[in-house]
């Protein structure tokens, strides 16, 4: 489970005033500088949180919960809508940050242990939980930490590994909090438009229940939806990347769908979901 990021509805905190031991002051300690790159699709910093008791389909189509990006974009979670069914395209929110904030936000993934060497953090004796993975590009090196069940003590756990899920969790809040952490308000938060979609496609499950209601649309893109793109590990599902004039093809029609709307081509009857891709992915997932 995951808590969705805190970037809306969020009132002006007073920024921190300069105190006596800020950079620059005379005596202060130096403040570590972390060299990244500053490409709008180069990745500095990507938190996931999945797996689990979670359907295929639905780890098909997860997305990380913030990515942070060399010019300073986050894409984040929005709030996910209550009603049932919900849309099919989710609702992903980006912020922006200077360069000052990426190093604050930098020294606190450092502080939290994300820029040391490779390493798994999992608790034991704790079943279908969550994994979550941090990724970090410093000075061209990438850092991958991994905590499993994360916020959940085991039963058989050191004190040494109970410290480290402990910063893990903190950084965790951190990056969950931006407004409090960054010591503002974040009202520059606006709809991540991806230039590039998974889209995954199956035959439509005639099984469901009859008391569903599903809305009906023909699928607007001129290729098959049984055969185009390529197969997944998820029998019968394909996965078919649009970008340009055929991905908003398929945003026209799929602005007003939802998760349970049937799309038709020919004499086929098919469901959709959607996985936007972020500014650093490319293409399907390995099949």
């Amino acid at each position: 489970m995951r808590k969705l990021i805190s970037i809306l509805g969020i009132s002006l905190l007073t920024a921190a005033c300069t105190s006596a031991g800020a950079s620059g002051s005379p005596g202060a300690t130096p403040v570590p500088h972390y060299n990244v790159a500053t490409g709008s699709d180069q990745l500095v910093l990507r938190i996931t949180s999945g797996g689990g008791l979670v359907p295929m389909n639905v780890l098909l189509t997860q997305t990380p919960w913030f990515a942070l990006y060399g010019d300073g974009r986050i894409v984040v979670r929005g709030p996910a809508t209550e009603s049932y069914p919900g849309p099919v395209l989710p609702n992903l929110r980006q912020i922006q940050v200077t360069p000052a904030e990426i190093q604050k936000i930098l020294a606190a993934a450092d502080q939290a242990g994300l820029l040391g060497p490779d390493a798994s953090f999992n608790a034991t004796d704790i079943f279908d939980a969550s994994s979550t993975s941090f990724t970090t590009i410093v000075d061209g090196k990438m850092h991958s930490i991994g905590a499993y069940a994360l916020g959940y003590e085991g039963a058989t756990m050191d004190a040494a590994m109970i410290e480290a899920r402990k910063r893990l969790s903190g950084f965790e809040d951190k990056a969950g909090d931006m407004p409090t952490f960054l010591g503002r308000e974040v009202s520059d938060a606006r709809a991540y438009d991806a230039t590039s979609m998974r889209l995954f496609t199956s035959p439509f499950d005639s099984s469901d229940p009859a008391s569903l209601t599903h809305q009906v649309v023909a699928w607007p893109l001129s290729v098959d939806p049984g055969t185009a793109g390529e197969a997944t590990k998820l029998p019968q599902t394909r996965c078919l990347v649009v970008t340009g004039s055929h991905l908003e093809a398929f945003l026209t029609v799929a602005r007003t769908a939802n998760t349970l709307t049937i799309w038709t081509y020919g004499a086929g009857r098919y469901s959709v979901s959607v996985r936007p891709l972020y500014p650093d992915e490319t293409g399907c997932p390995a099949s």
